[in-house]
């Protein structure tokens, strides 16, 4: 299987995974920007964007293989892994499974606790409504519902252009990681004894990981480093791109000198 990817600029290497419903494309800013010091590389999960989807049905240790190997074509031995959302629970999975190249993750509007029953039965119901009324209607219902209402006219186009990338993406591609994220298990273990520093960025007004839940998981961190974003809700890289970018630029900085 081939999985698509963008590669920018020279030096340490930082890796950027996009969120469910989405593509490599949410990080463009980003990797421009970052690309002046680092080697930034974008990927696309499998059956999203460009990217092959999986011969079988998908689960995030075999997502995670897959995202490994694309690492390993391009002679990456070590480096900082970031994800959004879905993208933060491969980033997860990456590290439990690969330690030795994976030197710090950022969780960006993720989690590392496994769905509650009520997530579960909302991720079931959202398989339903796939089925019955298509990946269109789905992703021009789910988008928008992702960004803090303060933010949504300011960002329509944003969001048309996530919209648009979204309804491309098959059926099975949506149906097979609602179940993967279903059925993951925590990793709150793993972050208690990831040597690494973790990025947590979190809105406050999230609709899919609220802020409580978000700030249960901090105190199981061994070496956070935190922002919190007010007024925001689940795209704060869009909603509040610069403080996002300073912030991961900064724990970039930081963690890697």
């Amino acid at each position: 299987m081939t999985i698509h990817y963008e590669v920018s600029g020279k030096g340490y290497p930082v890796v950027f995974l996009h969120g469910y419903g989405e593509t490599h494309k949410i990080w463009n800013h980003y990797r421009e920007r970052l690309s002046k010091k680092y080697k930034v590389i974008t990927p696309d999960l499998p059956g999203f964007g460009k990217s092959d989807s999986l011969p079988y049905e998908h689960s995030l240790d075999m997502v995670a293989n897959s995202i490994y190997d694309c690492l390993k074509r391009l002679n990456v031995s070590e480096c900082i892994i970031m994800g959004h959302s879905l993208g933060g629970y491969v980033t997860l999975e990456i590290a439990k499974r690969f330690p030795n190249i994976v030197s710090h993750i950022g969780l960006i509007h993720s989690s590392a606790l496994s769905d509650t029953e009520e997530k579960k039965e909302g991720r079931e119901k959202s398989i339903e409504f796939i089925q019955k009324h298509g990946v269109g209607k789905f992703i021009e219902s789910f988008v928008p519902m992702l960004f803090h209402e303060n933010h949504r006219v300011k960002l329509q186009d944003t969001i048309q252009s996530i919209v648009e990338e979204g309804s491309k993406i098959p059926e099975k591609t949506l149906t097979d990681y609602m179940l993967a994220m279903r059925d993951r298990s925590d990793s709150l273990d793993f972050i208690k004894e990831f040597e690494g520093s973790i990025l947590y960025i979190y809105g406050e007004e999230d609709p899919s990981i609220p802020v409580a839940l978000s700030k249960s998981q901090i105190k199981f961190m061994k070496h956070p480093y935190l922002k919190n974003l007010p007024k925001t809700g689940h795209m704060g890289m869009f909603e509040e791109e610069e403080e996002v970018f300073l912030a991961i630029s900064k724990f970039i900085e930081v963690t890697h000198k």
